[in-house]
């Protein structure tokens, strides 16, 4: 839970740095690419584990939505569930929170197994090892409220007027 809310505090940062609209998609996007494939997995493993007969194979099969062909996807399934108006927004906010998602994870080490980042093009993988996959929870406690202070102080209102009122 805590390297999910380091993702959802970074694309907090970059939308507080931008102040663009959508930070919900983008921030959303930040925790898509681990919903899409992590808990898949972890649901199959529990069923698994209770005794349900499940093909090892399949906590596997929802890896590939870890990876930025498989992000792509996501992206373009959320958006279409928004208004034809809002589709490009959502989609290229979506997008970008999941690229600074895949961006933060190469940073990591899993002792040797990296990140497919061209698949399906390339089976090599990649990953930079600058810090531990565990590395990112004691500052998720830090990054947290920290982002939400930097948006909050990017989004009030100015003077006790709206955005819009003084533009």
């Amino acid at each position: 839970m805590a390297d999910l809310m380091t993702h959802m505090a970074t694309g907090l940062l970059v939308k507080s740095a931008t102040r663009g609209p959508y930070t919900a998609a983008m921030v959303a996007g930040t925790v898509l690419p681990d919903l899409g494939a992590r808990v898949p997995a972890m649901g199959f493993s529990k069923l698994a584990q209770s005794g349900v007969n499940v093909p090892p194979e399949i906590p596997y099969a929802f890896e590939v939505l870890h990876m930025p062909v498989g992000v792509l996807f996501l992206c373009c399934i959320v958006a279409c569930f928004f208004d034809v108006d809002q589709r490009r927004g959502v989609f290229l906010n979506l997008l970008g929170g999941c690229l600074l998602h895949l961006a933060l994870d190469v940073t990591q080490d899993h002792m040797g197994v990296g990140y497919l980042l061209a698949y399906p093009f390339s089976t090599s993988d990649f990953e930079l090892g600058w810090m531990g996959s565990e590395a990112t929870v004691p500052w998720a406690l830090i990054i947290s409220p920290i982002a939400l202070v930097f948006w909050w102080l990017r989004h009030r209102p100015l003077g006790g007027r709206s955005q819009s009122e003084s533009a």
